[in-house]
C-alpha cells in the first residue's frame, strides 16, 4: 500500500470518528434531558448512540440520573384525588387544564418544528390522537393564534381541517395562510350563514370577519368569490348582503375597503365616477364634498346615466343619510337638491340588463322619492316638534319609504341624545318615539337597528331625573320594545330582558312590567324558541309572584302550565 493511500484511509477514519462523536454528543444531550426515558423517541436515540460506538453504561447512567418520574407523580396525584372522592370527569378537567396551561406557557415553536426532523418526516402518532379530542384541538387553535409562523402548528391546523372540523377553525387567524384550508373554512362559513334559521348571525359573521380580514389577500379573495357568486339570480342577493356586511365590518376595523369595492363594481371603467367616489369614500376622508356630489349629479341626471350600481354602496348611503338627516348639518342651498337627488336615484331607480347591455331604466319612483326625502329633510332642518306635528300625516306616509325611515331614525337618535330630552316627559309618548314605532311596524329589515337604538335609550343614565321619573321613562321604552316584539322581533327582545334579569342590570319592577305586557299581547300556541327564552322569566318568583293568583287563572300560571304539557 502506498503512503498516499494510507494517509487517505487515516483521514477517512478520522472523519468517521469525528461524525460519530457528534452523534454521540447529541444523543447524550438528549439523555440528559429531564425524564428523557419517557420520550417516545428514546429507543431511536439509544439505537443511534450504540451505532455511533457508545457504551451501555453511559446510557444507563444518564437516563437514571435524569429520571424524576413526573408522569408517575402525576398519576399518583390522580389516585389520591380519586381516593378523596373527586369524580373522574372533574379529575380529567383538572389535569387537562393544567397540561394546557403548561403547554401555552412553555411552548417553543422551534422545538415543535423539529418534530418533523426528529421523526424522520413521519407524522407523530400522538398528534393524530390529540386532534380527535375537542380539548386539545382548542389548545392548537390558541397556540396557532399565538405562534402563526410555526410550521408544526400550521400543519396541525391543516390536519384538523382535513379531519372534518372546518367549522371550528373559522376564527383561527393562521388558517388563512393555507389556501386550501382557508377555502374550506370560507365555504363552510358561507354555507352555515345561508342555512341559518335563527335570530342572530352575529357570532358566525364575527368569526368570518376575523378570518377574512387577516390579510389583504384573503379579503380580496373572499370579495372576488362573493362578487362572482352574487351574480346568481336565485340566491345572489344573500351573498351580496354578506359581502356588504363584511365590507362594513372590515372598514370598522380600520381597513380601507374602498378600492376593492369599486374594483368589483366595475367603476374603474368610468374614470370620472371612480375618481369622485374614491375621493369621498377612502378611509382617510370618509366624507362627502360638494364638488364630487355635483359631478355625480351631472352624470346621473343626463339622458344616458352610468349604471346605478355605482351609487349603491352602503358607505355612500350612510354618508348621504348622515348629511341630510343630522340636525345642525348645513348644506349650501344651491347644492341641497343634488344630495337629495343622488340618494333618491340610488334607492329608487331600477335597471334591466341583458348581459353587458342595459335594456331599460325605470325612474317611475324617482320623483316621489325625491319629494319624500326633501320634505322630511326640511323638517329635520327646522328641528321643531310643532312643525313635525303639523305635517304628521305626510310624515307617516313618507315613513313607508325605507330610506326616509332610516333618515328619520338617524334624526331621532340625534335628538334623544340631548340630556334634557326626557325632562318632564313621563305621561305622554314623545313624537320621536311614536315615529320609531311606525318605523318598526313598516320595516322588518330595520328591526335590528331600531332595537339597538332602544337598548341604548334603556341603558342610558338619567341622573338629572328623580328615581320615579327614571322608572317611568324606562317603562315607556319597554313599551316600544314590546311593540317591536309584536312587530316580529320576538326572540332578541326577550333574550335582552332575560339578560337584564340574570345580570341584575334593570330593576325587577321593570322586568315585571315587561312580563305583564308580553302576556297581554301574546297567546298560545307558543314557539319552542319563545318558551326557552321566556319561561325562566315567568318562573322567577321575584318577578311574577305579584302577577299570579291562588286559583292559577292568571296568564303567567296558564303559560307555565302550557309549557309543562
Amino acid at each position: 500500500m502506498s503512503e498516499q493511500e494510507s494517509s487517505f484511509e487515516e483521514e477517512e477514519e478520522s472523519s468517521q470518528e469525528s461524525e460519530n462523536d457528534k452523534v454521540m454528543k447529541k444523543c447524550i444531550e438528549a439523555f440528559n434531558e429531564k425524564d428523557s426515558i419517557c420520550e417516545p423517541s428514546i429507543f431511536k436515540t439509544v439505537k443511534k448512540y450504540f451505532n455511533a460506538g457508545g457504551t451501555p453504561e453511559e446510557v444507563v447512567n444518564s437516563l437514571a440520573e435524569n429520571f424524576d418520574g413526573i408522569g408517575n407523580l402525576a398519576r399518583q396525584l390522580v389516585h389520591w384525588l380519586e381516593f378523596c372522592g373527586e369524580s373522574q370527569a372533574s379529575i380529567e378537567r383538572i389535569v387537562e387544564q393544567h397540561v394546557k396551561d403548561l403547554l401555552i406557557q412553555n411552548f417553543d415553536p422551534k422545538k415543535a418544528d423539529s418534530i418533523f426532523v426528529s421523526d424522520e418526516g413521519d407524522l407523530p402518532g400522538w398528534l393524530g390522537d390529540m386532534i380527535s379530542y375537542p380539548t386539545w384541538r382548542n389548545l392548537f387553535y390558541m397556540l396557532a393564534d399565538k405562534h402563526p409562523d410555526c410550521i408544526m402548528l400550521n400543519f396541525t391546523i391543516k390536519l384538523i381541517s382535513d379531519a372534518g372540523f372546518t367549522d371550528e377553525i373559522s376564527s383561527v387567524s393562521s388558517a388563512s395562510q393555507q389556501i386550501d384550508v382557508f377555502s374550506k373554512i370560507l365555504n363552510t362559513s358561507i354555507a352555515s350563514i345561508l342555512r341559518f334559521r335563527g335570530t342572530s348571525l352575529e357570532s358566525i359573521i364575527c368569526d368570518l370577519t376575523k378570518l377574512v380580514c387577516s390579510s389583504k389577500h384573503t379579503y380580496f379573495y373572499t370579495m372576488s368569490l362573493l362578487h362572482q357568486a352574487s351574480k346568481d339570480r336565485g340566491g345572489g342577493y344573500k351573498l351580496r348582503y354578506l359581502a356588504q356586511e363584511l365590507e362594513k365590518r372590515a372598514r370598522d376595523k380600520g381597513h380601507d375597503t374602498c378600492y376593492v369595492t369599486l374594483a368589483m363594481s366595475g367603476a374603474a371603467a368610468y374614470p370620472t365616477i371612480y375618481q369622485s367616489l374614491t375621493s369621498m369614500l377612502t378611509l382617510s376622508k370618509n366624507a362627502l364634498n360638494t364638488g364630487d356630489i355635483t359631478t355625480l349629479y351631472q352624470l346621473y341626471s343626463n339622458e344616458d346615466p352610468p349604471p346605478v350600481a355605482f351609487l349603491r354602496l352602503p358607505q355612500l348611503y350612510e354618508l348621504l343619510i348622515e348629511t341630510l338627516y343630522s340636525p345642525g348639518r348645513k348644506i349650501n342651498k344651491e347644492h341641497n337638491d343634488k344630495y337629495i337627488y343622488i340618494l333618491a336615484y340610488a334607492v329608487s331607480v331600477t335597471e334591466r340588463w341583458d348581459g353587458e347591455q342595459r335594456r331599460s331604466i325605470n325612474t317611475k319612483r324617482l320623483d316621489q322619492t325625491i319629494t319624500a326625502i326633501a320634505k322630511t329633510h326640511r323638517l329635520v332642518g327646522l328641528n321643531d316638534v310643532n312643525e313635525w306635528l303639523c305635517e304628521i300625516d305626510l310624515v307617516f306616509k313618507y315613513l313607508k319609504y325605507p330610506v326616509v325611515s332610516m333618515g328619520v331614525l338617524k334624526y331621532c337618535k340625534h335628538v334623544t341624545m340631548n340630556e334634557s330630552y326626557f325632562k318632564g316627559v313621563t305621561d305622554t309618548v314623545p313624537l320621536h318615539l311614536v315615529m320609531i314605532d311606525e318605523i318598526a311596524t313598516n320595516h322588518p329589515l330595520h328591526h335590528d337597528t331600531v332595537f339597538k337604538f332602544l337598548k341604548m335609550l334603556f341603558e342610558r343614565s338619567h341622573e338629572h331625573l328623580q328615581e320615579l321619573e327614571q322608572i317611568e321613562i324606562r317603562k315607556m321604552i319597554i313599551d316600544r320594545m314590546v311593540h317591536l316584539l309584536c312587530s316580529g322581533h320576538v326572540v332578541p327582545v326577550i333574550q335582552y330582558m332575560r339578560y337584564c334579569l340574570d345580570n341584575e342590570t334593570a330593576d325587577k319592577s321593570l322586568i315585571r312590567y315587561f312580563t305583564a305586557e308580553v302576556m297581554e299581547y301574546t297567546s298560545s300556541p307558543y314557539s319552542e324558541e319563545f318558551i326557552t327564552e321566556f319561561l325562566p322569566i315567568a318562573k322567577n318568583k321575584d318577578v311574577t309572584s305579584s302577577l299570579r293568583n291562588i286559583n292559577e287563572s292568571d296568564s303567567i300560571s296558564q303559560f307555565i302550565e302550557y309549557c309543562g304539557r
